[in-house]
């Protein structure tokens, strides 16, 4: 993990309709300071947060209630905004429109979710 990064204060969505799985990112991201908007549990609010609200990173599962998130990671991307999707289906999630998208695969560890978060936030810093 990249200790040069501090997540203190970022507002990190959380897209994650497993109460499980969004209890362990909210907590790891709790863990480093993060404000957290969420979890989110539709589709429906997450557009409307990755519209209109102030999103510093994003933690999505790419299947919220049966549909794909691409459209909120697109307008995440578009506002410059990095993010991770966490699947169940491993890479093969990753749209081919969109190969560079970094992909979490269920199960993970929070050192994982959060090694790739580090990375892609970096990235969006340049």
């Amino acid at each position: 993990m990249d200790d040069e990064i501090s997540l203190a204060g970022m507002h990190v969505l959380v897209l994650e309709d497993d109460m499980l799985v969004a209890m362990l990112v909210e907590d790891t991201l709790q863990d480093h300071e993060c404000v957290i908007l969420g979890p989110v549990e539709s589709l429906e609010e997450g557009l409307e947060i990755a519209r209109n609200r102030k999103v510093d990173a994003a933690v999505m599962d790419v299947n919220i209630g049966g549909e794909k998130v691409y459209e909120i990671a697109e307008i995440l991307e578009a506002r410059g905004v990095p993010f991770i999707l966490i699947s169940g289906y491993g890479p093969g999630a990753v749209p081919e429109a969109h190969p560079n998208w970094q992909v979490c695969s269920k199960p993970f560890r929070a050192e994982e979710m959060m090694e790739l978060l580090f990375a892609e936030i970096a990235k969006s810093r340049g």
